[in-house]
């Protein structure tokens, strides 16, 4: 008996122990990993420095923890040309678990800044944040937040939950989906409020955009050789108003959205409501797209009337079904985009 017990004793020692080295393999694979990511970036100009990697996770997972990461450098565009980006960040945890083998999970502790072009960097506060990277080639990694607020200029903009996917190699796909979202301060500057239950889309970058001097130029060159943003598809309760459309965006001569949007519309008469009463839209015009609206319109769910309807933007006018609404503010294109 006794001699069966040291067997079993011995067995759970060598079990613990190979438990122990293939933790450690896989601490080693992350930092590898990580070793190799950071060493292509430093190659390519960027700069990119962290604390000494901590070693965690034991015993369900491989973790490893690089303390304040702070990252300057540039994303390639379609082209050629490239957008200056910094970051950094409390930590970032990257993490392999042996029910998820086939990817990489890089938990991302806040508060956070984030930067792009001559734009003011952003703050973001986060419960939670994650990119979940695929081991696979061609993966497109997906980045989860919950209770996030992002710390604007005009103020604070919150989002209770968050998923989008970032483009994979050789890809110009994106899309996003935020629930919960709360615009920023005063309430009178949203007449359908500032909480939008849901807000989703999916867009396709068609064209390159090549590097040249500055962010004008850029854009004329991508617009003149027909670059276009595709907008798949696009969904979005507001307030009384819930949106679904597609359609495709591109620049005019002045660099300022022109395109052509087919939108299925709900609830237009309460929002056509509102935005009268906050002055955006004369009684006329609203009197208008109301009788268009109603008259495109058929039965939806539950009854409520849902109404196809074009809409465009030229010269910096939205029209829907052919009533100019609204006269959009000019799009001020940041700097550098080399």
């Amino acid at each position: 008996m006794r001699r069966v017990v040291l067997i079993l004793l011995a067995l759970l020692v060598v079990g613990a122990l190979g438990h122990a080295a293939l933790w450690w393999v896989a601490t080693d694979r992350l930092i590898a990993e990580a070793g190799t990511a950071i060493a292509a970036e430093r190659a390519a100009g960027a700069t990119l420095t962290h604390a000494p990697p901590v070693r965690g996770g034991y015993p369900l997972d491989a973790r490893v923890r690089f303390s304040v990461p702070r990252y300057a450098g540039a994303v390639s565009l379609p082209g050629g040309g490239v957008v200056p980006v910094a970051a950094e960040a409390q930590a970032v945890t990257l993490v392999l678990s042996p029910r998820r083998p086939r990817e990489i999970v890089a938990d991302i502790a806040c508060p956070c800044r984030l930067g792009a072009g001559s734009a003011a960097p952003v703050t973001v506060e986060a419960a939670s944040l994650a990119a979940t990277v695929p081991l696979v080639r061609g993966g497109a990694p997906v980045v989860d937040g919950r209770d996030m607020v992002f710390e604007l200029p005009e103020g604070p903009l919150a989002v209770r939950s968050l998923r989008a996917s970032v483009p994979a190699e050789r890809r110009t796909t994106v899309a996003f989906e935020a629930w919960g979202v709360t615009l920023p301060p005063p309430e009178a500057q949203w007449p359908l409020g500032r909480e939008l239950a849901s807000v989703s889309a999916e867009a396709t970058l068609r064209g390159l955009i090549p590097a040249a001097s500055g962010t004008a130029r850029s854009l004329a060159l991508w617009r003149d050789q027909g670059g276009a943003l595709v907008l798949d598809r696009v969904w979005a309760v507001w307030g009384p108003l819930s949106v679904r459309a597609a359609g495709t965006l591109t620049l005019d001569a002045g660099l300022q959205p022109r395109g052509a949007v087919t939108a299925w519309l709900a609830g237009f008469g309460a929002a056509l409501d509102r935005l009268v009463a906050a002055g955006l839209i004369g009684r006329g015009p609203a009197a208008l797209a109301r009788l268009a609206l109603t008259a495109t319109s058929r039965p939806g769910e539950g009854g409520e009337r849902v109404a196809e309807i074009p809409i465009t933007i030229e010269d910096q006018v939205l029209t829907a079904a052919r009533v100019p609404l609204l006269r959009l503010p000019p799009v001020v294109w940041p700097d550098p985009l080399r």
